[in-house]
Order: structure tokens, then C-alpha cells, then sequence
């Protein structure tokens, strides 16, 4: 392996294994046992944020539960872990159904959260944060703001071909924690034509995977 590869999987808390382990499946069991086991004798804050991330993509709420329990947010702390802290514990009550929670964290934070995912440095990750705004939102019955944060995303995703389908996904998993089944169902299968005709995934499983993440939201 190459000086320059070794300080890439450095920075990003991974190695070689981890890499092609990632490139063939993706997050999985697997990769979450791997990842800790990587990280087990110093865990950092973004540590604890990466894991809370994969095991929420999982499903695996209460791990993700811990792995957040560990990351202290306070005056002091540094404004990327605040941010990333308050992202995860978004797409955790999302993930969990609980509206309520969600939109406590959502309501007391949203001036710094949209400052924080519209500055240059984290813009690129605005996607995932107005997904998870705009859902806690029709979760909550305030559409019109939902509707917002949803602009936001699909301009956000403009940028960058790769997320076309993040928002494709938003529009359905809004539209069905609003209670609106039939237009939900609509949009699903919208949502499934155009997840089996894009041709600009990254990796062989993600087509799997937004299928699934379809699935999840339609439930």
C-alpha cells in the first residue's frame, strides 16, 4: 500500500480491510464489529459519531443509543462534533418513530444546525441533515416547513449527482410519517422506477440498499 493511501485510511479511521470490506457490502454487521475492534483501545468523539451513524443505518437503535451516550456536547464542545452529535441523535428518533424527541432536538437547535450544514466545510453533508429536518417535521404535522427543509435537499443534491435519489426517498418517507398513505404509495412507486433505472451508483449494493431504505420508510 502506497504512503499516501495509508495516511487517506488514517485520517478516516479505517484501513485496507475495512475499505474493501465497505466497497463490497457496504455497512453491515461486519463492518460496525470491525470498525470498533479497530478503534477499541482509544475511542475519540468521532468515533463514537461514526459508529452511532452505522448502527443507525442498521437499525441498531440501541447501540447507536450508547454510542452517543458517550459523546459529551456542552458550551465548550467543538462545533463538528456538536453538529454531527445533533445529526445522529436526529436520525436516531427518526429512525425510532419517536416525533416528539426528534423535534424537541430539532426545534432547540435549528438556528445552529442550518448555520452548521450551510457553511462551506460541512455543505456537501446538507443532504443528510434537511432529510432528517424535514422528516421530523411531517412527523409532526408541520408540512409546510417539511416542505422547505425538502427544497432545501433536493438543491443540495443538485450538486452532486451521487445523492439524486437521497430526496426521491425524503419525498416518500415525509409523506408516509404525515399519514398521507395514498399519495406515499404514489411516490414509492415513483421512488422504486427510479431507483431501478439510475446509473450512477458508487457501489454494487446501494441498489439494494435504497430498496430496502424504500421498504423501511413504506412500513
Amino acid at each position: 500500500m502506497g504512503l499516501m493511501k495509508k495516511i487517506m485510511y488514517k485520517l478516516a479511521g479505517i484501513n485496507e480491510e475495512l475499505d474493501l470490506l465497505y466497497q463490497e457490502r457496504g455497512y453491515c454487521d461486519e463492518y460496525a464489529e470491525k470498525y470498533k475492534a479497530l478503534h477499541s483501545k482509544k475511542m475519540s468523539q468521532m468515533d463514537y459519531l461514526t459508529l452511532a451513524d452505522i448502527y443507525i443505518s442498521l437499525r441498531r437503535y440501541s447501540d447507536a443509543e450508547e454510542m452517543l451516550s458517550n459523546v459529551k456536547v456542552g458550551f465548550t464542545t467543538d462545533d463538528t462534533v456538536k453538529g454531527m452529535y445533533l445529526l445522529q441523535k436526529l436520525n436516531l428518533f427518526v429512525g425510532e418513530g419517536k416525533a416528539e424527541e426528534a423535534l424537541s432536538v430539532f426545534a432547540k437547535e435549528q438556528k445552529f444546525l442550518d448555520i452548521f450544514f450551510s457553511a462551506p466545510a460541512y455543505k456537501r453533508m446538507g443532504v443528510a441533515y434537511y432529510d432528517a429536518a424535514a422528516v421530523t417535521l411531517a412527523m409532526n404535522g408541520q408540512l409546510e416547513a417539511a416542505g422547505r427543509y425538502y427544497q432545501l435537499e433536493k438543491q443540495s443534491a443538485e450538486a452532486n449527482n451521487k445523492a439524486y435519489l437521497y430526496p426521491v426517498l425524503t419525498n416518500v418517507h415525509m409523506l408516509k410519517a404525515a399519514g398521507n398513505d395514498e399519495m406515499a404509495q404514489e411516490a414509492a412507486e415513483k421512488a422504486r422506477e427510479e431507483i431501478m433505472n439510475f446509473t450512477s451508483y458508487s457501489y454494487p449494493w446501494q441498489k439494494e440498499q435504497f430498496l430496502a431504505m424504500l421498504d423501511d420508510y413504506m412500513k
